[in-house]
């Protein structure tokens, strides 16, 4: 047996080397590139068929490469409306440009959770929401009435919408990736509230609703679910490092949620802020710090928030009979007919869009279907036991994961899902564009927390390895 140096490998053979997937990225765009310019040549119709599957391969390469632009491009659609803004231009008679508009908002999840799952693989923990959706769906598709009434695209858009919040917490990814996502999402509710103050002036959309209720680009209710979500990862970023840029924001985001006048966004962020400032200990949140909070925050708080606070509670305080609880008492009796009659598993997923008839002249009147309710709507399409199914996935996957990181991300996440629940309660929080942020802060500040704790156990049989070694030196 000869007995020398091993083998090389194949990379390491001579003549043979690997190719850095960042040239591997440009040469296939240039491939690309170049396919596209022949095509146009030889057949300019092909070409032109073609043209978007290409520039869509070139924008791929462009986020696989560089992944924080996907970040970027998530909170910028979601901050600038992307799906209400195309609902305009269908209304202006662009055809079914709206319906491709909130297509594209709920697709997007989907498409950065790919890319960074081809790139950096899967996530270790569970994505124990999504699983209980897809269950919800088999079962609507193979048992429920909803899979002989509904079609079956209507059952995959409403698929789509329900898990796509979700998604995200399948893919692994670098720590800079995830705490961009916690830190941008403070962005979105500030950079529709900026830029609807902008377009206002134009007149192509009024920064205020009828009412005069704040809805930068947004609709009030919208903007005020991202300033919740805002408001909770503005929270966890002035607690991690105790820097004034994330309380301004904080403070910003408030005071648009407080323009917009919702009131059950406000009550949830409310509910929120005081379990993080009663539940904090020494290491979270100091008492010189809530000292110096309290004091000297106060003021300017006042000054800047006391207006706004006074607008808010203009709509709790003013509103009349008809206007006390914007027609959820006109439409929960619906969603309630429909549970008492299929209590235990429903209809099926999506059947809630289905129980309320939109020419009713009372639905008309209230210009929603929506139960505002996620318990009802649940309720209604999983029954009572695929509803609690669902919320308990939710309340297992944040508390479960939250169990051995750090003190503070464990009190931040928790007292936000404990105000996230409270608000599903009274608004539509797993369906709309809101939900996919929030719940996207949620994977991405999970994601990060355990980084961190396996970073901390890695230093710390570093050192214990060190200790032994000094020890018997």
């Amino acid at each position: 047996m000869m007995i020398g140096p091993p083998a090389p490998s194949v990379a390491e053979r001579p003549g043979m080397r690997t190719v850095p997937p960042a040239l591997l990225s440009a040469l296939l765009a240039l491939f690309t590139v170049t396919g596209l310019l022949l095509a146009s040549i030889a057949a300019p119709g092909v070409a032109l068929a073609v043209l978007p599957a290409g520039a869509a391969l070139l924008i791929a390469l462009l986020f696989y490469e560089a992944p924080l632009l996907a970040v970027g491009l998530l909170v910028a659609c979601y901050g600038l409306a992307l799906d209400i803004q195309l609902d305009n231009l269908a209304t202006q008679g662009a055809g079914s440009v709206g319906t491709l508009g909130a297509a594209v908002v709920k697709v997007i999840p989907f498409a950065i959770a790919a890319m960074l799952c081809i790139r950096f693989g899967f996530a270790p923990a569970i994505n124990w929401p999504f699983l209980a959706f897809t269950l919800v769906a088999a079962v609507s598709l193979v048992v429920l009435p909803i899979g002989r009434v509904s079609t079956f695209g209507e059952m995959v858009r409403s698929f789509i919408g329900s898990t796509a919040p979700f998604v995200l917490a399948f893919a692994a990814a670098p720590r800079p990736v995830w705490s961009g996502l916690c830190k941008g999402i403070v962005l979105v509710p500030l950079i529709s509230a900026a830029a609807g103050l902008l377009v206002w002036p134009t007149g192509l959309y009024s920064a205020f609703d009828l009412n005069w209720r704040f809805q930068g680009l947004h609709s009030p209710p919208f903007l005020a679910g991202f300033c919740v979500t805002a408001v909770f990862a503005a929270t966890l970023e002035y607690l991690r490092g105790f820097r004034m840029r994330w309380l301004v924001l904080g403070g910003a985001a408030i005071g648009v949620l407080l323009a917009t006048q919702a009131r059950a966004p406000i009550i949830a962020v409310a509910v929120f802020l005081l379990l993080v400032f009663i539940l904090s200990d020494r290491r979270t949140f100091p008492i010189k710090r809530k000292l110096d909070l309290a004091m000297g925050g106060l003021l300017p708080a006042a000054v800047l928030l006391g207006p706004l606070l006074i607008f808010a509670m203009d709509r709790f305080m003013g509103a009349d009979d008809t206007a006390q609880f914007s027609g959820r008492d006109v439409i929960w009796p619906y969603f309630l007919d429909a549970i008492e009659n299929r209590p235990l598993f429903g209809y099926g997923l999506g059947a809630g869009k289905l129980i309320v008839d939109p020419e009713d002249p009372q639905i008309r009147l209230i210009r929603s279907n929506a139960a505002h309710n996620e318990y009802l709507r649940l309720s209604v399409d999983a029954g009572i036991i695929g509803c609690a199914l669902i919320f308990a996935s939710i309340i297992v996957w944040v508390w479960g994961g939250t169990r051995k990181v750090r003190a503070t991300d464990r009190l931040v996440l928790r007292s936000a899902l404990v105000a996230a629940l409270l608000h599903s309660g009274f608004d539509n929080t797993l369906i709309a564009s809101t939900a996919v942020i929030q719940f996207s802060w949620f994977a991405a500040a999970l994601a990060r927390a355990r980084m961190e704790r396996q970073d901390t156990r890695r230093q710390d049989v570093l050192r214990e390895a060190l200790a032994r070694r000094a020890a018997s030196a």
